[in-house]
């Protein structure tokens, strides 16, 4: 038995090994959430999970963290990263 990468995010079908569609789909939905014409539905197999006002900052993480995969899957690193030398 193979598990899908399809999901389905506010109806639309979303490959989850594409970060950057996944990126799109969520925030067009967290506009929809916010502007209150609309709750989020995701569904993955058997599961479902509702976004709504109530948790758009759970909606915001996610986004976040696609972001950064997103970025990554294009060869850009995480950017502001700062590094300190130590001289002993």
């Amino acid at each position: 038995m193979s598990i899908s990468s399809v999901i389905q995010i506010g109806g639309e079908d979303v490959d989850i090994n594409a970060p950057c569609d996944v990126v799109t789909a969520l925030k067009k939905r967290l506009i929809a959430v916010a502007s209150g014409s609309s709750e989020l539905i995701i569904r993955m197999g058997g599961e479902e999970v509702t976004f709504s006002k109530a948790n758009v900052t759970q909606l915001k993480s996610l986004i976040a963290d696609y972001e950064g995969q997103c970025a990554r899957a294009n060869g850009k690193g995480r950017q502001g990263r700062s590094r300190r030398l130590r001289f002993i």
